[in-house]
């Protein structure tokens, strides 16, 4: 008898992050658009959560995004479009960062340049401190969490399509100065359009 060694992987490391709107609509394979499963004749809806491009869920079925049957087809990822962003509460500190740190207006870092010797976690406590922008002179307003997930600038209640837009104004370049990577993480990315739903 030949004994076999175990072969072993390592694994040099994992990486985790936040799909943008595109990539969800890029992997997805059907629209979510009704709460309906089944029509009166007890077959899958269109659109619906056991819509047939999601993957083939009987044996006799066919997946209609691939072709494949029941157990050929692993299933394919949807989507559902929200009516009004959401801030993912998981996400709230990054959302947090990029209001406090980055100019509402010009969407640049809240240093001067001579301040980016330092590390990008003290680049990003300094920011937070700033009381004007130093590239554009405008006059920054506090910004405020109150948990979970509402900001307040000023007395004024900042809604999650008003931030999204103050967050999409932040260039990759400015976000690398406080250690984000933009192409795996935008915090605009953290107020949610869209939901991927599994296959």
């Amino acid at each position: 008898m030949i004994k076999m060694k175990p072969i072993r992987k390592q694994i040099a490391e994992i990486s985790f992050s936040l799909l943008s709107p595109e990539k969800i609509k890029k992997l997805s394979s059907a629209k979510i658009i009704t709460p309906e499963l089944y029509d009166i004749d007890g077959y899958p809806v269109d659109g619906g959560l056991m819509d047939l491009r999601l993957g083939a869920i009987d044996p006799g079925v066919r997946c209609r995004t691939c072709g494949g049957r029941m157990k050929e087809c692993l299933g394919h990822p949807g989507s559902i479009d929200l009516a009004r962003p959401v801030i993912h509460l998981k996400y709230v500190p990054l959302i947090e960062l990029g209001l406090m740190c980055f100019c509402q207006s010009c969407g640049k870092i809240l240093l001067e340049d001579k301040d980016l010797k330092y590390p990008p976690s003290k680049r990003a406590k300094k920011a937070k401190d700033a009381k004007k922008c130093p590239h554009c002179q405008t006059a920054q307003e506090k910004i405020k969490l109150e948990k979970p997930t509402n900001f307040y600038r000023g007395k004024k209640r900042f809604f999650p399509t008003e931030i999204r837009d103050i967050l999409q104004n932040i260039t990759s370049e400015e976000l690398k100065k406080v250690g984000i990577n933009p192409e795996i993480c935008r915090p605009e990315w953290a107020i949610l359009t869209m939901l991927l739903v599994p296959p």
